[in-house]
């Protein structure tokens, strides 16, 4: 049912599920800037035993028809407008970097919709350099490469870095461009302890874009917040050690199921 919707709404998903299973919980993962539901299949297919696991496109990104937005408030009332047309119940909400200030914005704004959040490399501000949100404009594809050398640790494979910029060039200039634009808008630092949901936040120690200084505001800020801090992972954390993410959101996830219902 909850695919079958999707594809109603013309919304372009990643899931390993045929259809979700009833009392299981239920994890909606949203991408980061110039992203797309694609960066989560190190997630989908392993915790597809354990929850319902679907990845989303946002507004004109991979397969979602529509524009970019240049609010995070805009993105968070599409995604409480989609989560609210395919469930009856509230969900779980992931978000890398940009889709962590979404998930910010979401719990904040539209608290029903969620039973719980994880934050990853994200952080309660996103400020750009405004070299790069220039560079977006003007020297597209070098400045994307230039934000994949700084998105992963040292060490990592260079066919992981170079699939990570071909996936963020094909989401095109104007799209990157307003992602980030709406990241360097962004600002709930003051308005951390409105967010009441069990929240799990992950970053690696490497991280050069959100570095873990971020995450720990986000940890002192958030009432019923755990910290995890992944030692060698950079910014883009679920892809570099995503065994070691997983089991931290599995664990997360099925405890707040466990003891909250």
């Amino acid at each position: 049912m909850v695919l079958e919707k999707l594809r109603d709404l013309n919304i372009g998903f990643e899931t390993a599920s045929v259809s979700f299973t009833e009392g299981v919980p239920t994890i909606v993962m949203i991408h980061g800037a110039g992203g797309r539901s694609q960066v989560w299949q190190n997630q989908i297919h392993p915790m597809k035993h354990s929850v319902n696991a679907l990845a989303l496109d946002f507004p004109g990104h991979g397969k979602t028809a529509g524009q970019s937005m240049t609010r995070i408030s805009e993105y968070a009332r599409w995604l409480a407008s989609t989560i609210s047309a395919l469930f009856t119940y509230p969900v779980f909400l992931m978000g890398h970097s940009l889709g962590g200030a979404i998930v910010q914005e979401t719990s904040i704004l539209f608290p029903d919709l969620i039973k719980g959040i994880v934050l990853a490399a994200t952080g309660p501000r996103l400020p750009v350099d405004p070299a790069f949100l220039e560079g977006l404009l003007n020297n597209f594809e070098e400045t994307i490469d230039t934000i994949m050398h700084y998105a992963y640790a040292d060490g990592v494979d260079p066919s992981i870095i170079k699939e990570g910029a071909r996936l963020m060039k094909g989401a095109g200039s104007k799209v990157v461009y307003n992602d980030f634009l709406a990241c360097d808008r962004f600002d709930r630092r003051k308005d951390l302890a409105n967010i009441m949901h069990a929240c799990l936040i992950v970053c690696g120690d490497k991280d050069k874009l959100t570095p873990p200084a971020l995450s720990r505001v986000l940890n002192k800020s958030i009432t019923r917040s755990t910290l995890r801090i992944l030692p060698g992972a950079g910014h883009m954390v679920m892809i570099e050690d995503h065994d070691a993410f997983n089991q931290c959101v599995l664990d997360f996830v099925l405890w707040v199921h466990r003891e909250f219902g």
